[in-house]
Order: structure tokens, then C-alpha cells, then sequence
């Protein structure tokens, strides 16, 4: 049972990743606009470290830019925070908002992978 429930986070915790904003295009690297380090810390990514941000279009085309753990974590903080602020659905019943679970599994996620 608890497989199934660590699959369902991850599909809701990727679900949140096209929500969180990256850093101004313009100063990103190219090794970060493909994915092979971090768009926050420059870190040096490898497939089991990267979490995938999903390809994104700019006005200098197209980018496919990654994050490591700690980074996307903290990112999806800052938005969860900024998020519950301000969405409608979540000031009205917060447990009916989709992107707000989504977020919060996200932000949550480094904790559950250090325990």
C-alpha cells in the first residue's frame, strides 16, 4: 500500500513543478537552459538528481531546464506561501484546491526523502 501511496505523491508532486517560476532566462547559462545543471545553484545534475521543470518556451526559444531536490523544494515553498495567499478556492477550503496539495507535497518532498 505504501507503494502506491509514494506513486500518487510523485505524480502530484510533478503536477506542481510547470507552477514554479524560473529564474530571468537571460541570465541562465546554456549547460542550465538544457537541463545540466540547476536553474537556482548551477549545481551539476545527473538523471537521479534532477527533477525535470518541463519544457518552457521564452522569446529565445526553447529551454529544457532542470532543478535539484533541495532547490525545487525551496522554490515550491516560496510558492505554496504565495499560493495560499492569494487563490480563491484556497481562501474559501483549502483542502478543494488542487495546486495547492500539489504544492505543498512538492515543498515537502526533501523532507520525505532525508528521513
Amino acid at each position: 500500500m505504501a507503494e502506491t501511496t509514494d506513486s500518487t505523491a510523485l505524480q502530484t508532486d510533478s503536477s506542481a513543478l510547470p507552477m514554479l517560476p524560473l529564474p530571468q532566462v537571460i541570465g541562465l547559462t546554456e549547460p542550465q537552459r538544457r537541463g545540466a545543471e540547476c536553474v537556482w545553484c548551477s549545481t551539476a545534475l545527473t538523471a537521479e538528481t534532477a527533477r525535470d521543470l518541463g519544457e518552457r518556451l521564452t522569446s529565445g526559444g526553447r529551454i529544457w531546464p532542470r532543478g535539484c531536490t533541495p532547490c525545487v523544494c525551496t522554490e515550491a515553498r516560496r510558492i505554496f506561501l504565495l499560493h495560499a495567499r492569494h487563490c480563491q478556492s484556497c481562501i474559501r477550503n483549502k483542502a478543494r484546491c488542487p495546486d495547492r496539495r500539489a504544492l505543498r507535497d512538492l515543498a515537502l518532498e526533501d523532507r520525505r526523502e532525508s528521513c
